[in-house]
Order: C-alpha cells, then structure tokens, then sequence
C-alpha cells in the first residue's frame, strides 16, 4: 500500500504512517490485497478545497476532505490489483484548518479526526456512500471497524452518519465531518434537530386536523430517525409523529434513546400521553426538544413529563 502525499512537510511522519495503516484496514476488510495500490492524498487550504467542492459537486462551502475514486465498485479494484501495474484507487484531498477545528469542537484528539475523516474517504474510494439510510449504516460499520483496528479511542457522546440529504444549522457536519456531538442539554445544541423535525412536518399527513407534526429522533448510537403524525378516517388509527419516529428507529434495531426533538404546523406543542408511554419503554431519560421555533426551545426530561410510567418493573 503506498500513499502519494503531495506535501510530506505537511503532517509528521508518524501521522502519516498512520494513515497508511488505515487504508491497509480499509482493504484488508474488504479482501484487497493492498500491496499493489496507490491512493494520492494532497493536504489542501480551505480555499482550495471550497472552489473544488464547489466545482465539482455543486457544493459552494468549504468541507474537510473530499474523495475522488477511479473505480466504479470493488470488483474493478480487486481486477485491477491483480494486474502488474500499480491500482490508483482515486485521490483525496484533506483540508486540514478544519479537521483541527472539529477535533476541537468535539474534544477529542487530531489524530483521530484525521484518522476518522481519511478512512471515512478512503471507502469512498472503495465505493461506500451514503445517500440512503442502509448505506449510510453499513459505512458506517465499515469505519468503525477500522477505527477499532486502530485503536483510536473513541469518546462515549453520540456520532451520526454523514448524509447529504439533511438542511439546516447542521448541514456543515453532516456533509463534511459525517457525525455531529450533543454533549449538554442546553438547547443550541439541538436547534439542529428540531430543524430536521420541521423539516420532517412537510410530509405529515393530516387531512381531518390540518395538525401536522414532526419528529426526530436521536439514538444513543448517533442515528436519527425522523418521523410524522399519520391520521385515518377512522380516527383512531392515526399515530403521531414521535411514535413513528420510535417504531422506525426500533425496526432499524435501535432501542436506546437520547432525544426526540417535536415541531408542528401550530407553533409550540407538547407530547400527548400515549407517546409519553410509548417512549418511556425504551428511554426515561429522553430529553424532550419543543418550542415554537428554533430560538425558542426548551428542553424537558421524558421522566419529568411522566414521573410513573407503567414499566416491565410494574409488570413484575
């Protein structure tokens, strides 16, 4: 495995050997024999790296790393190692200004935000995405595995997955540093998820009401799951967007819960009962985001909306 660094001077050597680690993980997990591969990593400026996102993926910001493959799939690069000539798995650009300003922000080391954001492009070039929610997990298993390989110490605060599919506060992360930190309760720490539950609200369907509602929700694992209140003819057959919100987080196999943020078409509304229960089987500890616009939230307990939930323990 050989990385073509276009400015050695940039990082030391032994930063540098660690990312070369990384992609050999990333290979090896995949059955590549790397030893005949090439991957081009150039260390650009902030500048450099905004004018490229922006020509060539119509993105007019400034990111962390960019990734640029040669090959469509796996099967290409396996033929392709198997051949005399070395395999130019494609190129990545790495802006450094901002991989040192995330680690900051999410208090933990530079070497492991460089290590994260390189193995996150690395499966780019491998052909890993994550445009839609089942390719945005397994990528995500993917680095993760090699960041346990490596080990790099992860915090114990919840990441999620890049996705370029979100708006809002939080666009920044979620293209470029593929995972985003809550490590208080305090509300501008999820004014970005109450804007993807009003983001969620356009597709409510409510047609006897006129009462749309959004929800997301945030697992402990960093996954969100998004979620809106279904009516009926019947009445009683529509369920509200927290429970929908809760019953696709479980269906994904996810069961713990950290917060679930609640915006509707009629400014500030609070959570009914039913779905006070409901989420307290998985999560009494949830914290309840709702306001009636972004700067205006408050953040509540589920186990202060509902001190005595009914509970296995009261099965028992």
């Amino acid at each position: 495995m050989e990385l073509e660094i276009k400015n050695e001077e940039t990082l030391d050597e032994g930063l540098l050997e660690e990312m070369e680690q990384a992609a050999i993980c990333c290979l090896r997990n995949e059955g590549i024999d790397g030893d005949n591969c090439v991957i081009s990593v150039s260390f650009v400026s902030p500048e450099q790296i905004h004018q490229m996102n922006r020509d060539y993926r119509g993105v007019d910001k400034v990111t962390d790393v960019l990734s640029f493959p040669q090959f469509e799939d796996i099967d290409e690069i396996i033929d392709a190692c198997g051949t005399p000539f070395p395999a130019e798995l494609g190129d990545v650009l790495i802006n450094l200004d901002r991989v040192k300003e995330q680690a900051e922000e999410f208090g933990h080391s530079f070497e492991r935000e460089l290590l994260y954001l390189f193995t996150h492009s690395v499966l780019h070039l491998l052909g890993y995405d994550h445009i839609e929610e089942d390719e945005r997990a397994v990528m995500r298993e993917r680095e993760e595995a090699v960041m346990d390989e490596l080990g790099v110490a992860r915090d114990d605060s919840p990441w999620t997955d890049h996705s370029d599919d979100f708006d809002g506060e939080w666009e920044n992360h979620f293209q470029s540093v593929g995972r985003f930190k809550l490590a208080t309760a305090e509300t501008s720490n999820y004014a970005g998820l109450y804007d993807l539950a009003q983001d969620a609200m356009e597709n409510a369907y409510a047609p006897y009401s006129g009462f749309r509602v959004g929800a997301a929700l945030l697992t402990e694992e960093g996954r969100i799951f998004k979620g809106v209140n279904v009516e009926n003819a019947s009445y009683g057959a529509a369920i509200c967007a927290e429970r929908t919100a809760a019953v696709t987080a479980v269906a994904a196999g996810f069961r713990n819960f950290k917060a679930i943020a609640i915006a509707s078409s009629n400014g500030d509304v609070s959570m009914c009962g039913i779905c006070r229960q409901f989420l307290a089987e998985f999560s009494r500890d949830l914290d309840v985001i709702t306001g009636p616009d972004r700067d205006n939230l408050k953040v509540t307990s589920l186990s202060q909306l509902l001190p005595d939930d009914f509970s296995r323990e009261s099965m028992e």
